[in-house]
């Protein structure tokens, strides 16, 4: 919580990054869509596999509708895209890598919260190869949901944590196990 400069209680432990992403991303999305109907999920091409099968899935077997935003050359976000996108509705979940695991590319993501934020659509970010090397500040990311993985940063392997700000609609894709 300390290095998210998060409350203890916005932590869930799971067992790797790819749980986190998927967690964040089912749960986030179906609570939107049960809460508000909105329907879409926006996300970019170079997401780690977590990221895009699991939005994939949505889309496959939940209906929902997925946009993927482009990247330019360096594999980054433009902002812009976000907000055009975001002024179309029915957006139930943005969810943009941080620092991509293959290029580096590090996107933008304290704009890319603000435009989430005044839309009222909850972001969530894979940050598990900027941790240990950037700032996981998720209040100066901006973001709503972040996963990590522990042996990115000198952890044991098989441990991970999705960070999840308090009052984020999320349905655990997990159910009987009220400790997490």
């Amino acid at each position: 919580a300390d290095l998210l400069d998060a409350r203890p209680g916005e932590i869930v432990f799971t067992s790797c990054g790819s749980e986190s992403d998927n967690a964040a991303l089912r749960g986030i999305a179906m609570a939107r869509r049960a809460q508000s109907g909105a329907n879409r999920i926006l996300t970019t091409p170079v997401e780690h596999k977590a990221v895009l099968a699991s939005a994939e899935d949505l889309q496959q077997l939940y209906g929902f509708a997925l946009t993927l935003l482009p990247v330019d050359g360096n594999g980054a976000v433009d902002p812009a895209d976000v907000a055009r996108e975001l002024a179309g509705g029915d957006v139930a979940l943005v969810s943009i890598v941080y620092a991509n695991n293959e290029i580096g590319t590090v996107n933008p993501l304290a704009q890319i919260g603000a435009l989430c934020r005044a839309a009222g659509v909850p972001l969530h970010t894979d940050a598990v190869q900027a941790a240990g090397k950037l700032s996981l500040s998720v209040s100066e990311l901006q973001v709503d949901a972040l996963s990590i993985s522990a042996h990115k940063f000198y952890g044991p392997k098989g441990v991970g944590a999705l960070y999840l700000r308090s009052g984020t609609p999320f349905v655990p894709v997990l159910t009987g196990g009220s400790h997490e």
